[in-house]
């Protein structure tokens, strides 16, 4: 990791100055940065970068405290990203953005009064994002209004976070538990009897409230590594009615006939499988105990099973080259899934992966190349992490008329969430967004189970 040496007189925004530097890898890893503010007739913003000194300056924004702090932060970040840019060289795809879902502001700049068609100008404009991406967003925008139900009020996405894997990818940060342990499988019902008790008391919850589940969403770890007798026991507990049911079946040597066929009964109608590349040296690499025909056996499970199918890939895994990416990106092509998540490698604080400097230098044409390899599908929800590879994106593509709502409305922050399970999130979604955390340490969840549950319940029940 880098040191940097940045200085500002503003320091609430600090952090986020640091943030707008760190985009630019190693380019300001020995060099003096200073930003000062000053309020005259004008907001004005001197940026000093080593010897090099820059000069902007804008209209003092208007409205309340909030909206005057959040603009000044705003023009702050796209003048030190402006002179940050020209000192450098380097234009980035997302300009000034460091924030994870650019699709947030283009709603913003609509609920403003702004048009879709004016949704590419205006982030070019205003935070310096790339034709292309700005261009892309405006594509989501469009798609995601098409797909969502006509009312979603009173919903709400039910996730269920099942905590084990068999072993853990060196890029994975979610909160996991490593069942090849011995006494794993005491664990495993342990934790089932402690998960149907949660969902029967959040199933009541909703009930009591008049709310509906929008969308059931179960994710892990590896949710599929439960037994068939536990997956089914949970699986009649969550009783879908019907609603969109996304398994993430994740890694492919966890998945069975049996438990596709348990899946299919219980109400599943999504399922992701997911190789992540189709390099079979690559998988070794990075922790994946299982290959590339291991991800087309479980595949052609799901797809005889009758589920819809989702399959995420990743760009800039640590030894891939264009070509490799582009063998991974063919391959799921010509499977044709409903749904295609495209993630660039991330360095996430909580993963194998933490103390270690990510680079590709061909990231940004592995992702191009996603583009045009999926060009018929549609680009319909994004979101951006910290200490991406090549500052980029994740970005979810469907068939026409095959989006996944709950990545919609998680992802925009459209309902709230109730989680169940161990190192699960629920969210209140308001004027202000709350969030409640279940305990990562699944003993410590199954033991606190009844207290726990009824603090996330009355969290849920205050207005948000």
């Amino acid at each position: 990791m880098y040191d940097y040496e940045l200085s500002t007189d503003a320091e609430w925004m600090k952090a986020d100055l640091l943030d707008e530097v760190r985009q630019f890898g190693d380019k300001f890893a020995n060099k003096h940065i200073d930003v000062c503010l000053t309020y005259a007739e004008k907001l004005h913003v001197r940026i000093s970068v080593g010897e090099k000194c820059f000069y902007y300056e804008r209209d003092i924004p208007g409205g309340d405290a909030l909206n005057v702090k959040r603009l000044t932060k705003r023009f702050a970040k796209h003048s030190l990203y402006t002179a940050l840019s020209e000192v450098s060289g380097v234009s980035l795809p997302w300009g000034s953005l460091t924030g994870i879902r650019p699709t947030k502001l283009a709603y913003a700049y609509l609920k403003s009064g702004g048009s879709e068609e004016g949704v590419p100008g205006y982030l070019e404009s205003t935070f310096a994002v790339r034709r292309d991406r700005a261009e892309t967003v405006r594509r989501i925008i469009s798609s995601q209004r098409r797909s969502l139900p006509a009312d979603i009020s009173g919903a709400v996405d039910l996730y269920i976070h099942v905590p084990f894997c068999d072993g853990r990818c060196n890029y994975c940060s979610f909160p996991s538990a490593d069942i090849s342990r011995k006494g794993a499988d005491g664990l495993l019902a342990r934790y089932t009897d402690a998960l149907i008790k949660e969902i029967a008391a959040v199933k009541g919850f909703v009930s009591a409230r008049g709310e509906r589940i929008l969308s059931v969403y179960v994710g892990g770890g590896t949710p599929s590594v439960l037994g068939e007798d536990e997956l089914a026991r949970w699986l009649e507990a969550v009783d879908a009615d019907g609603c969109e049911f996304t398994f993430e079946a994740g890694r492919a040597d966890s998945f069975t006939e049996e438990k596709a066929r348990l899946m299919k009964e219980g109400g599943v109608t999504r399922v992701c499988v997911n190789p992540q590349t189709l390099n079979d040296d690559t998988l070794s690499r990075i922790g994946r105990r299982h290959t590339a025909a291991d991800f087309h056996k479980a595949y052609d499970i799901a797809a005889k099973t009758g589920f819809s199918l989702n399959t995420d890939i990743i760009a800039g895994l640590a030894g891939e080259t264009l070509a490799d990416f582009a063998r991974t990106a063919d391959g799921i092509a010509a499977l044709s899934p409903d749904n295609v998540t495209v993630h660039t490698l991330s360095r996430k604080r909580a993963s194998l992966l933490a103390d270690t400097e990510l680079s590709c230098p061909e990231i940004e044409s592995m992702t191009e190349y996603a583009f045009r390899r999926f060009s018929d599908y549609e680009p319909y929800y994004l979101y951006r992490q910290k200490n991406m590879v090549g500052n980029l994106e994740n970005v979810g593509f469907c068939k026409p008329g095959k989006e996944c709502v709950n990545n919609i409305t998680v992802m925009e922050e459209l309902v709230p969430v109730y989680a169940c399970g161990a190192g699960s999130i629920s969210k209140r979604v308001g004027k202000v967004i709350a969030r409640y955390a279940s305990p990562k340490d699944v003993n410590m969840y199954i033991s606190e189970l009844d207290e726990r549950t009824e603090k996330k319940l009355k969290f849920l029940s205050e207005e948000a």
